[in-house]
């Protein structure tokens, strides 16, 4: 039996494809109301728990139903206050034929052009030749505070990409959510007042700005494991899944649990041990490799082949 702690999560699309290995489960969503319901719950009656959030190939449209979802019974990817599944999964390392099959991941994610969400084309403006990225998120994004990080850490952030990269542009990347849901962004507007800053404030993907970026500076924002995957350097300013492993510039020191760990461990980790996809048709159960063809072919379809030119 499938206990949900609310009733959206119970509607919640190919929800018993996603928890087809699960079939007994008190489900809750991350770090919300109902996911710390789900952790009493199951306490209580000494079941299994599944903590559930997007996953990394969300979705095409916007606002379309998530193909895919992270599924934990430890904790949450983003909150480094507790160890989680994904980071055990990270720290025990991928094994060769893992590691073999995230490295096709990653080569599929660049020749696709995908993002967590494809709905928008890419920046279309003239790049800087020499530019980092910064990566803004909304305000109050619980992976934030899960980071470690708070509000002061984006102007931390933004001060250190203006003084580490004297010579390069530094493009401020607001979030689409500031766009399209009313929300607000962690930077005031006197932090943005500078003759090097630039503002990409047209809610575009992605990619195109992290395959010709410097470095890419992020706070949790997955923008930073995306840069990862584009073998981009990245500086983090909170401590999000992806920090605290050697891959990264960390301006916090990591929780205890990690170590060092490779490229492949976290691919692996992120998208095939802790996810689980479904196919928009039929709502049967796919591999992280279907639903990173169908996000590049419906990216293709709308837009044609990734802008790889500045």
């Amino acid at each position: 039996m499938i206990i949900p702690t609310n009733p959206r999560i119970a509607r919640l699309p190919y929800l018993r494809t996603f928890l087809a290995d699960q079939p007994n489960v008190v489900i809750g969503w991350g770090r919300k109301p109902s996911g710390r319901r789900a952790e009493r719950i199951a306490r209580i009656l000494r079941s299994r728990l599944a903590l559930l959030e997007d996953g990394f190939v969300r979705s095409f449209e916007r606002n379309a139903p998530s193909l895919s979802v992270i599924v934990d019974d430890l904790g949450v990817y983003y909150d480094a206050h507790t160890v989680s599944r994904m980071e055990q999964v990270i720290a025990a390392g991928a094994d060769n034929a893992q590691a073999k099959r995230a490295r096709g991941l990653v080569a599929a994610w660049q020749a696709g052009g995908i993002s967590k969400y494809n709905h928008a084309p890419d920046h279309e403006g003239t790049l800087p030749d020499r530019y980092v990225l910064v990566a803004d998120q909304s305000h109050g994004d619980l992976s934030v505070t899960g980071g470690l990080a708070d509000q002061t850490s984006f102007a931390t952030m933004l001060g250190a990409a203006l003084a580490e990269n004297p010579d390069h542009e530094v493009l401020v990347k607001i979030h689409p959510d500031v766009l399209t849901h009313r929300k607000r962004g962690n930077f005031a507007p006197k932090d943005l007042e500078h003759p090097r800053i630039r503002l990409i404030a047209d809610g575009s993907h992605p990619v195109r700005l992290l395959r010709h970026a410097a470095c890419v500076y992020a706070v949790t924002s997955l923008i930073g494991f995306e840069a990862l995957l584009w073998g981009r350097p990245v500086r983090c300013f909170g401590m999000p899944f992806y920090a605290g492993w050697g891959l990264t510039g960390d301006h916090l020191s990591a929780p205890a649990w990690r170590g060092a760990a490779k490229l492949e461990d976290l691919v692996h980790a992120a998208f095939v041990a802790q996810a689980r996809y479904a196919n928009p048709a039929d709502g049967t159960s796919w591999q992280v490799e279907q639903a990173m063809a169908y996000m590049a072919r419906q990216r293709a379809a709308r837009f044609g082949p990734p802008i790889s030119s500045p």
